[in-house]
């Protein structure tokens, strides 16, 4: 029998969340993806993580550096090199 999941709901407690907050789950759930093996899942959380991070005033790349990091792992992924694909998305996470 499958167990019904429970929801709570707060109603006064307001929750913020912030970008920088944000990229650093975005960060835990690429790695957690890469080590589970689920590398197109860990691809759409770097697409994801690029694209929120392009917002931020003081970002750590630029558009064109985004699209290239993707672009790497996209060619790694495509020609079936999987271990190139997580060393990028490693790198990725780690700057």
């Amino acid at each position: 029998m499958k167990k019904q999941q429970e929801f709570s709901f707060l109603t006064e407690e307001k929750t913020i969340v912030t970008t920088p907050f944000l990229l650093d789950l975005l960060d835990s759930a690429l790695i957690e993806n890469i080590q589970a093996g689920n590398i197109q899942a860990a691809y759409s959380v770097m697409d994801l993580s690029i694209n929120i991070a392009e917002t931020l005033e003081k970002r750590s790349y630029s558009t064109d550096e985004g699209k290239q990091i993707l672009s790497s792992v996209r060619k790694a992924m495509e020609s079936g090199n999987v271990a190139t694909a997580k060393q990028h998305m490693i790198e990725f996470a780690l700057k």
